[in-house]
């Protein structure tokens, strides 16, 4: 199983055999009339604890076929299916589902989370209590639960859970499973700029930086490629100029003619670990 870590105490015997648990945030209610309750997954079969079900983030708007006296999840999201980029401070996401339970009844816990790793496995083990959260009925049969999980860093969070795999894990109408995502949670990058212009030269140095989990600081990402983009006076659209592979302590050192004033930046694409990141423009007058 997986370790569940809480942003208030908690009894350490009662989670002591979870373990893989990234999770980002696990939210437990009790349903009580008109109020939160369970939800069921439309388009995957439940599947046991650890197996995950064949789905996507969202989850397909599709889903397969079920009895109709049976509960189902008929959507997952993580992150509006964009990846959690994390620096060295504590933050937030988002995750939602809609389920459908025949009975109307919506019975059970509810909770949502993300977790790394195997399930019976060491893995990723962060995780909070939601501090907001949502959950409506469109309809007598439906209920859509948006939460807003806490991501906790020290000492739960590791730069060898950066990228993936991931699993969305989601429980309510007494229903439990796994939804593999194709959302990651990568380390933020930052980039640091020196550009100037003189007599038709621009000179531009920088230093590529990411975020070190391990340590809560951001240490120099090497071997990395960056680009020097070029945008004329004017316009809207940035153009790559040269791209540069950054040094041992992530420095960048370039040159490169100009013959045309405009704004200048460094840009980092981000990569499977390690979000994106770009530098402010500078405008430079390559007259003077």
């Amino acid at each position: 199983m997986k370790n569940v870590l809480f942003s208030r105490p908690m009894q350490p015997t009662a989670l002591s055999s979870w373990k893989g648990l990234l999770a980002v945030t696990t939210m437990t209610f009790s349903a009580v009339a008109g109020g939160l309750g369970g939800v069921a997954i439309a388009d995957t079969v439940p599947a046991e604890p650890g197996q995950a079900a064949a789905s996507s983030t969202p989850v397909p708007s599709t889903p397969v076929a079920k009895a109709d006296d049976q509960p189902h999840f008929d959507r997952v999201v993580v992150n509006g299916g964009k990846d959690i980029v994390v620096g060295t401070e504590d933050s937030t996401f988002t995750m939602s589902f809609t389920v459908t339970d025949p009975s109307g009844a919506f019975a059970g816990p509810i909770s949502a989370n993300l977790w790394h790793g195997t399930w019976q496995g060491e893995g990723g083990v962060i995780g909070g209590i939601a501090p907001r959260y949502d959950c409506t009925h469109p309809s007598s049969t439906t209920m859509t639960c948006d939460f807003t999980n806490w991501i906790y860093i020290k000492g739960h969070l590791h730069n060898a859970m950066a990228g993936g795999p991931w699993m969305a894990n989601v429980t309510a109408a007494r229903l439990y499973q796994d939804f593999a995502t194709t959302t990651q949670v990568k380390r933020e990058a930052k980039l640091k700029a020196g550009l100037s212009g003189k007599k038709g030269k621009i000179s531009a140095t920088g230093k590529l930086t990411r975020a070190d989990w391990d340590n809560g600081t951001y240490s120099g990402y090497a071997g990395r490629t960056v680009q020097l983009q070029f945008r004329k006076a004017g316009t809207h659209n940035y153009s790559t100029v040269r791209s540069i592979t950054t040094e041992r302590t992530g420095g960048l050192n370039t040159s490169v003619k100009a013959s045309t004033d405009g704004y200048w930046r460094w840009y980092f694409p981000g990569d499977s670990t390690t979000g994106a990141a770009t530098t402010a423009d500078v405008y430079v007058d390559v007259r003077k």
